[in-house]
């Protein structure tokens, strides 16, 4: 009869439990852990990814209202010589550390930015004769209705018939460049739709006077402390005598732990980032433009975390499984109780 309520115990609660208490100790090993986004950010995959064609083309294309049919490779190339690995690691950077201060408590409000001033000192500057040059190659010429110019209300840019570029971007091109990157603003703020969410979820701190970080914290701490009371109460209730018992311990441990380890295994190798790309070329991103190369950008962040995840699955599953198997040897090694 013992034995029999142990293994409903088991199967219904400290399975389930151990399980959870395992997975969550080692995604809490990464997710609250500030340096793990910041070195999964600086990888040069990634910085591909965020200056990827899709992106860039969009970017280009809704700022200057070229046509569909405009070549904007050459333009593509001129911003990633201004956006290189140092700028977007500075800003990446910038970012993951303002998270966190909010998270923390140490600021009441998350207000992410990106530093424009680099690009808008390079296009003003060294990088200004190359891209007017380049911008103007690729304007189509004006049809008829069309007013020239850099786009407008409800139309694409062209530029006038029988001008030469040079006329065009000494007289025209040059003359508007400087005023327009006055008005675009040093900064540019990230977080109003975060800001907007937060008003209406204010998600931030689980407990008064509790952070995210620590709330997460204590919540993995109370999962762990049932997890080993269940563990060892049924553990108990499986034997009277303390070499069952020891075995016992060490074998409803082994299963999650192998369970955790497998995981890490999985997430270690290439089927993740398999199924991860199968996924991603069937997600369908087209409805909204500015999800464009959203999953270049996945992909790319995805191989340069899962190593570090799967390393922490791995660590927190083989520490558990060598716990279970020293236990099975220890009430192997425990003499038997004399009847």
């Amino acid at each position: 009869m013992r034995k029999l309520i142990a293994v409903l115990f088991t199967l219904c609660l400290v399975f389930p439990l151990l399980l959870a208490c395992q997975t969550a100790i080692s995604a809490a090993s990464w997710a609250l852990n500030e340096q793990f986004y910041i070195d999964a950010l600086d990888n040069e995959d990634v910085y591909q990814a965020l200056l990827s064609d899709e992106i860039l083309d969009g970017i280009l294309r809704s700022r200057l209202a070229l046509p569909a049919e405009a070549d904007t490779s050459e333009l593509r190339e001129i911003l990633r010589s201004i956006l290189d690995s140092a700028y977007l690691k500075e800003q990446t950077s910038a970012f993951v550390a303002h998270l966190f201060d909010y998270l923390h408590g140490e600021t009441t409000e998350f207000n992410p930015t990106l530093d424009l001033k680099p690009v808008k000192a390079a296009l003003g500057g060294d990088k200004q004769a190359e891209f007017m040059a380049a911008l103007v190659e690729i304007l189509p010429v004006c049809q008829a209705g069309q007013t020239p110019g850099i786009g407008g209300e409800g139309q694409s840019a062209c530029k006038p018939e029988g001008i030469p570029d040079e006329v065009l971007i000494e007289n025209y091109i040059q003359p508007v460049l400087l005023p327009a990157l006055e008005q675009i603003p040093d900064e540019v703020t990230l977080g109003q739709n975060w800001q907007r969410w937060q008003s209406q979820q204010p998600w931030r701190r689980f407990l008064p006077g509790m952070a995210v970080p620590a709330s997460l914290v204590l919540a993995v701490l109370s999962l762990a402390f049932l997890a080993i009371c269940a563990w060892y109460l049924t553990a108990l209730i499986s034997s009277a005598n303390w070499r069952a018992r020891l075995q016992w311990l060490g074998g409803m441990l082994l299963i999650p732990s192998g369970l955790v380890f497998l995981l890490g295994a999985l997430l270690q190798g290439n089927t993740a980032l398999y199924w991860l790309y199968y996924g991603m070329q069937r997600a369908d991103f087209q409805f909204n433009a500015s999800l464009s190369g959203l999953s270049v950008i996945i992909e790319a962040l995805s191989a340069s975390a899962l190593p570090r995840i799967s390393t922490s699955f791995l660590m927190v599953g083989g520490i558990c499984g060598g716990l279970a198997l020293g236990l099975i040897v220890w009430g192997l090694a425990t003499p038997r109780k004399a009847e």
